[in-house]
């Protein structure tokens, strides 16, 4: 290969993965807003589709662990069906407007979807039916991994933050050892030419 084929490579490989980068960070700048103006608004964020929620109580354990967070897909009031577990915006007065996490006992059709709910681990039926306009979407599964690694966040939260300014410092360090060795090797090659102009 000659060495302006090389560069010409060389150049491309770096220009994909400037543009690599962008199309990371504008995606991830996309997914924050729609994040944080979900949040301001009081509403459960969903990326594509998926939502993931912290569960907080023990309602619906064994199933669904209290801590756990699970993945919630969304889905028509339509197309849910008895034995689903749903996650709502409740009508109970005592957490009104709260996202719950129940399963379906039995579905009540009129002009308005309601699911009547109980959670696997509580003795009775909800008191407050769920309207199908406040579904925020169905239960998929567990996600243990997060859930694993939020609970060693809690407990290990001075060592992640050290290890992260750890991290931060030695990348600062690096990248100010090949700036260095950059602008050295740029002075040899300016000098050199210099010194070729003169003779």
């Amino acid at each position: 290969m000659t060495a302006n084929r090389k560069k010409k490579l060389i150049k491309t490989i770096r220009l994909s993965a400037v543009t690599a980068w962008w199309c990371v960070l504008v995606l991830l700048f996309v997914l924050l807003v729609n994040i944080f103006g979900a949040k301001l608004l009081g509403k459960v964020p969903s990326v594509f589709g998926y939502s993931v929620m912290n569960i907080i109580s023990g309602s619906m354990e064994d199933e669904i662990p209290k801590g756990s967070y699970i993945l919630i897909k969304k889905q028509d009031a339509e197309e849910v069906e008895r034995g689903d577990i749903i996650c709502f915006y409740s009508s109970d007065p005592l957490i009104y407007g709260m996202p719950n996490t129940h399963r379906v006992v039995d579905i009540i059709e009129g002009e308005q979807i309601e699911f009547v709910t109980r959670g696997d681990a509580n003795l009775g039926e909800d008191k407050v039916t769920a309207k199908g306009e406040n579904l925020i979407g169905v239960y998929v599964k567990r996600l243990d991994g997060l859930t694993a690694f939020s609970d060693f966040l809690k407990g290990n939260m001075l060592i992640c933050i050290l290890i992260g300014l750890q991290i931060c410092t030695v990348s600062m360090f690096c990248y100010a050892i090949v700036a260095a060795k950059k602008n050295k090797g740029d002075g040899k090659a300016g000098g050199a030419a210099d010194q070729n102009s003169q003779e």
